[in-house]
């Protein structure tokens, strides 16, 4: 009985801890580095472009896959970071790519569509870079979903580069966009089915990280809803869309 007591006196204080002091790294990223790392087959050689590369993170990970990753970015300190770490980086816009027509074989935009302030200019210069029969992998969150509401709400009039959001554009539009200079989609994953949960506001945390986890892994399994899905999944709060330019005609 008493070693029952102090786990469960254990448990207590664990429990209390990550109240007060979420731990690291967001839940939300678990299911997004699935599809992003694993899901997705990537090959071996491939010159591959991340726009918003940020710290370079995903560049190691494409890196150790055998990739030939290059990253851009406007955040002069994060590239900095991503420089140290022995990646290709160079400091310029998503809506003026430094690269000729065709230059990267695959093409990675991992949160950061929504700091593009004109989507269809963006959605060119991505498509336009892309070589033919290359592919496009982008993720996005959904714009209609509660949390989502509730942040834009939050964020009214906060001038914070790091929130400043470009659009609201949903994956369906991005989709559309793209399809215009000729992609089509080869995959879709809804991840996070966290609806209707708002679990944190801008950087404070409402309902603890480790829970969300748990409740996210619990929504997945309850419902059997695989991470692919054949369209962008409502109960989703972040979408990874896998595209491929088809070859123009002759």
């Amino acid at each position: 009985m008493p070693g029952i007591c102090r786990k469960l006196i254990d448990r207590i204080h664990w429990e209390s801890r990550e109240w007060r002091h979420p731990s690291r790294p967001a839940f939300i990223h678990d299911e997004l580095d699935q599809a992003l790392l694993d899901e997705i087959h990537w090959r071996a050689g491939e010159k591959i472009l991340d726009v918003g590369c940020a710290h370079g993170t995903y560049m190691q990970a494409l890196n150790r896959r055998g990739l030939r990753p290059i990253g851009i970015d406007l955040d002069v300190q994060a590239l900095t970071k991503a420089a140290s770490l022995h990646q290709s980086v160079a400091a310029a816009d998503g809506l003026a790519l430094p690269f000729a027509d065709g230059t990267f074989h695959a093409v990675l935009c991992h949160k950061t569509l929504y700091q593009l302030r004109d989507p269809p200019r963006a959605a060119a210069e991505l498509a336009r870079v892309l070589h033919p029969a290359g592919r496009l992998v982008f993720s996005t969150s959904n714009p209609v979903s509660p949390y989502a509401r509730v942040q834009t709400l939050a964020l009214q009039g906060d001038h914070n580069r790091n929130w400043n959001r470009g659009n609201h554009w949903s994956a369906i539009q991005w989709c559309r966009a793209f399809a215009e200079w000729g992609l089509i989609v080869r995959a879709v994953y809804s991840c996070n089915l966290v609806w209707p949960i708002v679990f944190r506001v801008c950087d404070r945390w409402l309902v603890p990280n480790e829970w969300m986890r748990r409740y996210s892994h619990w929504v997945r399994r309850i419902t059997r809803t695989p991470l692919r899905t054949d369209h962008p999944y409502g109960a989703a709060m972040d979408y990874v869309v896998e595209m491929t330019k088809l070859p123009s005609p002759a």
